[in-house]
């Protein structure tokens, strides 16, 4: 099994179970709970229905509903299991939807969505790598659960904001400039701007066309270039620019400019 749980990021667990159990016996969660699979079937059941989570769809089970799980004759193996704060997610969907009622829950029990599925899988592997940046853990993860509120919870009257605020976008960036050294939490910035974190990724990628992330990823790759021009040691320059480690950089790198760091120093030198 693989865990991430991480004290910045005390409003989620996830856990990665590479070969399934059933779990038969009726039981609740405090926290919203989100399941998919690689391969195989779980029959999800309920106090009035059962579902069955196949590979490409999503198994939910709003805070505090009754539910048990029971595995197929087809052999299962590969899942995700996401648990969200209640609180927290509640919190999501105040700054969403025009409403501060008590949590909305998500209307279905299955969603049979390859895009959501998608996005999920990505998610959660995102969350389990090491040699991720933890602000595009974060950023990934609002934007899939904000996505999810909006898609499939009872529909209210969504706020309706300006995204495209210049000003603010470049107050962030500015932000992010200043802090370029440090490990940025989105927290921080919505707390310095005095906005919402979900407000922050929604106004960032409505002007910059790039996720908070990414933009962050794509300076220290450019920082990288810059050193690597310089003929410092790759090791070194992975260090400088804020990577994990060397094959971080080397990915990263090679994802912008299509070549490696060795490749880029040996054609400048």
């Amino acid at each position: 099994m693989k865990l991430f749980k991480h004290p910045s990021f005390p409003y989620i667990e996830l856990r990665y179970i590479s070969h399934v159990n059933s779990c038969d016996k009726m039981h609740q969660h405090n926290e919203l709970t989100i399941s998919a699979i690689k391969k195989g079937k779980i029959n999800i059941l309920f106090s009035e229905e059962s579902t069955a989570l196949t590979p490409n769809t999503l198994s939910i089970v709003n805070p505090n509903e009754t539910h048990c799980a029971t595995l197929s004759s087809i052999e299962t193996f590969g899942c995700y299991v996401l648990y969200i704060d209640k609180k927290f997610a509640h919190n999501i969907q105040t700054k969403l939807f025009n409403t501060h009622v008590e949590f909305s829950p998500i209307k279905s029990n299955l969603i049979e969505n390859r895009n959501i599925y998608s996005k999920f899988i990505k998610l959660c592997d995102t969350l389990l790598k090491a040699d991720t940046l933890f602000i595009e853990k974060e950023a990934l993860f609002i934007e899939f659960i904000s996505e999810l509120f909006l898609q499939f919870c009872t529909p209210y009257s969504i706020i309706q904001t300006d995204t495209k605020n210049p000003i603010l976008a470049s107050n962030i960036q500015n932000y992010l400039h200043e802090h370029k050294d440090d490990d940025i939490k989105l927290e921080d910035i919505s707390k310095n701007l005095n906005i919402s974190v979900v407000h922050l990724l929604r106004v960032f990628k409505k002007e910059f066309n790039l996720p908070i992330h990414s933009y962050i990823l794509n300076g220290k790759v450019h920082h990288a270039k810059k050193l690597l021009a310089q003929n410092i040691s790759i090791s070194e320059v992975a260090q400088l620019s804020g990577f994990f480690d060397q094959s971080h950089l080397n990915k990263s790198f090679k994802r912008v400019f299509q070549l490696t760091p060795k490749e880029y120093q040996k054609n400048i030198c």
